[in-house]
């Protein structure tokens, strides 16, 4: 059957190409010393994406914007059919690097900012405002300073997350901090299963059994084993589908999943609910994990997957092995991470740990946005307009 994919448009073109040239410096070039001629470098690569018919839009001045998520599912389409040779030979190669190169201390020193955009905010108004904290449960050792900011009033910290209450000022921008300390704990270190029917609920945000998925997974697995079943959907999603940013407001709500068998696209969070929503519909226990990388040079955020398995525990799935492995081609990376995962930032733990709304206004249709910095990374959250709403500074010491 042929795959619908996502619909592109001006209305998605809004990223200055300053902006998308600093985001493909993080996909291509991110251990580059000489950051300079990794700006050039990807420039050239966007133009030569322009050229190839990469749609833009020209903004009042005569300048160039782009759509994040169409310039890399453009990108990844021409590596594929060998048009262009950025995603196999600068992105896929920089992804394998940040994994084969991880090597965390005992002790790994984060600090992580978020700061919110105060623009459409009167004066004095009063807020709370979140940002993610790491679960206690999955390191030996925590320790959480806060970094607050002078309007701040009230803090509050639970597992998974930092809540800040505010009074608005005048200024345009507010951040909120933390510096971490992490010792990462083995992933069978986890507590075992202990309510099986929460693991195995129909419908909970993403993960939204439908009756063409319960069919799906009827069709794929039968009445196999967990170990094999959970095998043959591993096989399913990473065969079946390209690896791609989505525009969620394209997603249905009522069957996220069924938009993703449709359409042919997901990116780690729907690939993962995919895999968890199969699961949950033969009776293995799953659920969704989210946080980001302790690659120092990308520690962007991300998700995957957990299923129950009696001989094993939790064990996880990412399907950042799609990444890896040119779309499950190359069998040297392409099981990298079944049934393992490396050390992480882990925020959310679906459904019962998650950050929550983050206090300021998410539009509809956004874009998330990741840019290199000397040190780390920012991660975006733009609307359509080209304004942020917030954004994340990480860098790992």
């Amino acid at each position: 059957m042929t795959k619908k994919g996502q619909v592109f448009g001006d209305i998605y073109r809004s990223v200055p190409e300053e902006l998308m040239t600093g985001m493909l410096v993080l996909e291509g070039y991110a251990g580059d010393t000489d950051l300079t001629a990794a700006r050039k470098k990807a420039w050239e690569a966007l133009d030569r994406a322009t050229r190839d018919g990469l749609a833009t839009r020209l903004n009042d001045t005569g300048q160039r914007l782009y759509d994040p998520v169409e310039v890399i599912s453009h990108l990844k389409t021409a590596g594929r059919q060998g048009r262009d040779d950025f995603w196999p030979q600068r992105m896929m190669p920089t992804l394998r690097r940040f994994v084969e190169d991880l090597n965390p201390a005992p002790k790994v020193i984060m600090t992580y900012s978020r700061t919110f955009n105060m623009s459409g905010f009167s004066p004095d108004k009063s807020l709370r405002l979140r940002m993610p904290l790491p679960l206690a449960e999955r390191y030996k050792a925590l320790d959480i300073e806060t970094h607050l900011p002078a309007e701040a009033s009230q803090e509050r910290k639970s597992d998974g997350r930092l809540e800040v209450k505010i009074l608005t000022a005048s200024a345009p921008e507010i951040s909120c901090g933390v510096t971490l300390t992490l010792e990462p704990q083995a992933q069978d270190a986890l507590p075992p299963l202990a309510d099986r029917d929460l693991y195995l609920r129909p419908k909970e945000g993403l993960v939204v059994i439908s009756d063409q998925i319960a069919a799906l997974a009827e069709r794929l697995a039968g009445n196999a084993q967990p170990e094999s079943a959970v095998r043959t959907f591993w096989n399913y999603v990473m065969d079946e589908f390209q690896f791609c940013p989505i525009h969620y407001d394209q997603v249905s709500a009522d069957a996220p999943l069924d938009w993703v068998t449709e359409s042919g696209i997901y990116d780690c969070q729907l690939a993962s609910a995919l895999f968890v929503g199969l699961c949950r519909a033969r009776g293995i226990p799953a659920r969704l994990v989210g946080g980001n990388f302790l690659y120092r040079n990308s520690p962007t955020n991300h998700y995957w997957a957990e299923a129950w398995l009696d001989n094993s525990g939790w064990t996880p799935f990412d399907f950042l092995s799609w990444d890896l492995s040119n779309g499950g081609e190359d069998s040297s990376w392409r099981d990298h991470f079944y049934g393992r995962t490396d050390a992480r930032l882990v925020t959310e733990c679906l459904p019962q740990s998650f950050v929550g709304a983050i206090g300021v206004s998410v539009p509809p249709a956004w874009h998330i946005l990741r840019t290199k910095r000397d040190e780390g990374v920012d991660i975006r959250l733009l609307d359509l307009n080209g304004d942020f709403i917030y954004r994340d500074t990480i860098a790992i010491r």
